[in-house]
């Protein structure tokens, strides 16, 4: 589970479907995402498209993703 992830949507004030929407992809693969079913390993793309919408870095997101966050 990116529990980060979770924090920062709700934080932001975005739903799953927005969330997904703003991505370009289905509110049902952003909520895998979120839950760590899909993307295990985050890719550029989509690291930097969430960059751009909970305003952190592409940097802060791989911390995150790998806990030093």
């Amino acid at each position: 589970m990116r529990e980060w992830l979770k924090s920062l949507r709700i934080e932001k004030g975005y739903t799953l479907k927005e969330m997904g929407e703003k991505l370009r992809i289905s509110e049902s693969y952003y909520a895998m995402i979120e839950s760590g079913e899909r993307q295990k390993k985050m890719d550029l793309t989509l690291a930097s498209g969430l960059s751009v919408i909970l305003g952190i870095s592409v940097a802060e997101i791989i911390a995150l993703e790998q806990g030093r966050g």
